[in-house]
């Protein structure tokens, strides 16, 4: 997996009623960027308007990482892109694309795919509550051309 130098943001599509997923969104906005990233719940109403076939990559099962080029990225390397959005995390996902990491990424990350839910309601109970209560307060995305970003 190739991460590029530069590039203008990432749009990520993951389950905003899960938890653990919202719990690594929180943790992700807090870090200094090195360059824009836009969160969007797959189940948002808007999702499928901003990115059309969204449904077809089955978010749900994996969260979905479009750039800016309009490259996709599903599962351990969706992680990494997010990871690589964070300045202090770069050095970080660049290890983690390598040839030596990015296979063990990818099996740690399918592995807490297929459990986040019980993961979720064992770790983050509270959590999912209140994501459920933000999801009716939602705010809308601004979209300049085919990217969009979301309002911290």
């Amino acid at each position: 997996m190739k991460l590029p130098k530069t590039i203008e943001g990432i749009e990520v599509y993951y389950d905003g009623r899960c938890g653990m997923c919202c719990s690594f969104h929180e943790w992700i906005n807090r870090q200094p960027r090195a360059f824009p990233i836009a969160f969007i719940p797959y189940q948002a109403p808007h999702a499928e308007k901003v990115f059309p076939g969204l449904g077809t990559l089955d978010p749900a099962r994996e969260m979905v990482v479009r750039t800016s080029e309009q490259e996709i990225y599903r599962g351990a390397e969706a992680w990494v892109w997010c990871l690589y959005s964070c300045a202090n995390h770069q050095d970080a996902a660049l290890r983690l694309a390598g040839p030596r990491l990015l296979p063990i990424a990818i099996h740690a990350c399918r592995v807490l795919a297929a459990n986040r839910h019980a993961l979720s309601k064992l770790f983050f109970r509270s959590k999912d509550r209140k994501v459920r209560e933000e999801l009716h307060r939602m705010d809308p995305m601004k979209c300049e051309g085919d990217f969009c970003v979301s309002r911290p």
